[in-house]
């Protein structure tokens, strides 16, 4: 077991002006670190551990992570606008109430270039949590999820292309996959009677469809590999149709959902080389119309 790293990295982030900022304990990041990250590290080998270290992580207030979360949700209204000019009308208004709702945002990952000039960062608003959690364990549990979630994010990132309220119906998911393998993985723990596993995973199905869609990918048989994604973010442009199938599936099938065919659509998203024609490039180029 490695010496504690993670928890001296740490940044906090108080809120100008205001009472202090709620911040999780030195104990419950030491607990995050040695009885979940790096043991989890041992068993998966994603790599979560070594962005743990590397990446800036910041606990903020709740303050500034619904701010940061506005600005991303202006981001989304142009992917919208961009859409609507490529899409068939009908299907883009069937799909349009799912593709803006993000959820409310507990946490970030902020890769460079995309919402901020500098980066990657992530941010975690624990104060967030603390206040939707009125349980200490509930927001122990939250927290080490919300964390996990967001370094799978960074082990992802990678040059990207396409619209974000798409690929965000495919990355989201994969994140809480990734997150509920590492929780899982380190094995039972039940504290008072309270099992981490089981609130995770009750939380999980509370969330907005494309994150609550991790719980099947967690759960399934079948194959969704997160580096295959990775390694086709910068296609994205090109697989507008591919994306929207699986956000018109997901939405119109979460809570009953067949492994095999959500595994065909995600090997059509991430399925490499691709052969070209004119209406995938007249799609690209509108993406990139000012």
């Amino acid at each position: 077991m490695p010496k504690p790293k993670f928890v001296n990295k740490i940044k906090f982030q108080q809120e100008p002006g205001t009472s202090e900022t709620v911040m999780p304990s030195d104990d419950m990041l030491m607990y995050f670190e040695k009885h979940i990250i790096a043991p989890a590290e041992e068993e998966c080998g994603y790599g979560i551990y070594s962005k743990a270290l590397e990446i800036p992580i910041f606990f903020v207030s709740e303050k500034t992570i619904n701010q940061k979360g506005l600005a991303i949700d202006c981001g989304v209204s142009d992917d919208l606008r961009k859409l609507h000019d490529i899409v068939d009308e009908d299907r883009f208004w069937k799909l349009e109430t799912a593709l803006v709702d993000r959820g409310d945002p507990i946490g970030l990952y902020l890769p460079k270039g995309e919402f901020q000039d500098q980066g990657p960062e992530i941010w975690v608003s624990y104060e967030k949590i603390r206040n939707q959690h009125q349980k200490w364990q509930d927001s122990k549990y939250t927290t080490a999820l919300t964390l996990v979630h967001e370094l799978g994010h960074a082990i992802m990132d990678a040059p990207t292309s396409g619209l974000y309220c798409l690929k965000t119906w495919v990355e989201e998911p994969l994140a809480n996959m990734i997150a509920l393998y590492y929780l899982d993985s380190v094995g039972p723990s039940t504290t008072n009677g309270f099992d981490r596993m089981e609130y995770v995973t009750d939380f999980v199905k509370t969330q907005s469809a494309n994150y609550a869609l991790g719980l099947n990918l967690f759960r399934s048989n079948r194959v969704f590999d997160w580096k295959a994604w990775k390694n086709a973010k910068w296609l994205l442009c090109f697989k507008i149709d591919a994306l929207l199938d699986w956000v018109e599936y997901i939405k119109g099938n979460l809570g009953n959902v067949d492994d095999l065919r959500l595994e065909a659509l995600f090997r059509e998203i991430v399925r490499q080389p691709i052969e070209f024609n004119q209406t995938l490039l007249q799609q690209a180029e509108k993406l990139y119309e000012k």
